[in-house]
């Protein structure tokens, strides 16, 4: 018979988390820059955070509230509040945990068996400085990476054009997503480094101080 035992401590711990990564996005989306077809800004990092330390639960929790939290605190100079892109923000936590177990055994795989082998002859050698990239940096800019492009690239896109012209259509969404071309190959490179060195570094707080397991440290 299927019994489940709730764990009071860890559920506070989670929320405790969860408060901390809404108001961080919160004041980081104070600071974000605000263009005509775009915003500038790291806000989605604490949610990304949070969705990898957490899990797709309390992940798309974080992204929620947020979203809902950061609209009431500190609405945008324009718009309003609109449930797609609500959503979208969901998905930024829900997402990465869905992702990582996907990634993260093709990845070891290839870092093992392939990548990790010492090259045969000279004509390889110029392909070691791949060898040398850590299997947890190149599994955390493919999972961050992808939840960014689906979310940023392919649906924002879609939801702004719901928003401001009220329906979607290709060429509506293919104007939106063009002009955000150079917004997205910022975040791309960007929303990646900064997420994996976030994790590295609370990786090297000792295990009896941290909240939750670090997802990347679970590399076989």
């Amino acid at each position: 018979m299927f019994s489940y035992k709730f764990d009071s401590s860890k559920f506070l711990r989670a929320m405790i988390m969860v408060g901390l990564f809404v108001a961080l996005g919160i004041v980081l989306q104070a600071f974000s820059i605000q263009l005509p077809l775009m915003r500038i800004g790291i806000s989605p990092i604490p949610t990304i955070i949070s969705g990898m330390m957490l899990g797709p639960v309390w992940g798309g929790i974080t992204g929620l509230l947020k979203d809902m939290v950061g609209f009431i605190v500190a609405p945008p100079a324009q718009g309003s509040f609109f449930p797609p892109i609500t959503l979208i923000q969901v998905l930024y936590g829900a997402l990465l945990s869905l992702l990582l177990p996907l990634y993260r055994k093709p990845v070891d795989w290839i870092w093992g068996k392939i990548i990790g082998a010492k090259p045969e002859s000279n004509k390889h050698r110029r392909f070691n400085w791949v060898a040398g990239l850590s299997a947890r940096l190149i599994t955390c800019y493919l999972v961050v990476a992808t939840t960014q492009f689906i979310n940023g690239a392919l649906l924002m896109p879609a939801a702004l054009n719901l928003l401001f012209d009220g329906q979607v259509t290709w060429s509506l969404w293919a104007a939106r997503f063009t002009a955000r071309i150079p917004q997205q190959i910022s975040f791309l490179l960007g929303y990646p480094f900064l997420t994996y060195t976030i994790l590295e570094a609370l990786g090297r707080v000792p295990a009896r101080m941290r909240f939750h397991e670090v997802a990347l440290s679970r590399h076989s």
